[in-house]
């Protein structure tokens, strides 16, 4: 829980940096002319576009892959290790979004940068989360016991 309290701080804190001018504002704001403008859009959103299916769908397999051969504390070890880097590839399309739009002062940017950070919302681990995954664990083991 302490890394999405943090991801969040990362983000408000480079969008003060932005709003107090520090991360320089407009710099390549063009009137949409321009090609570095273009380039920067088109990083945002296709990073968008791939790191948030890939964030969740990673997170997926390499939890569901392992389940036979982990016992609840190895488990519980990938599943936060998967969660933190799920975070890590949506708060990278965040930050991207949020420093695009500073120096572009353009919505795309803002726009990838809510729309990632709304994911991470959906992708918090709960209490209910975790137990469904441990169950599953044992699910995992009576199918694997019963195969034998």
């Amino acid at each position: 829980m302490w890394e999405y309290c943090g991801a969040w701080l990362l983000v408000i804190i480079t969008f003060i940096l932005g709003e107090t001018n520090i991360i320089p504002n407009g710099v390549f704001a063009a009137g949409g002319d321009s090609p570095t403008e273009f380039y920067l859009n088109t990083a945002c959103i296709v990073l968008l576009l791939v790191g948030v299916p890939l964030a969740l769908k990673l997170f997926s397999l390499n939890t569901q892959r392992g389940l036979r051969r982990m016992n609840k504390d190895e488990a519980l070890c990938s599943y936060h290790l998967w969660s933190c880097v799920r975070l890590g590839l949506l708060l990278l399309c965040a930050e991207t979004g949020l420093v695009a739009y500073f120096l572009l002062m353009n919505t795309t940017g803002l726009l990838c940068a809510c729309m990632a950070m709304v994911m991470t919302l959906l992708c918090i681990p709960s209490i209910e989360k975790i137990q469904d995954f441990l169950k599953n664990i044992e699910e995992e083991r009576a199918e694997t016991v019963n195969m034998d």
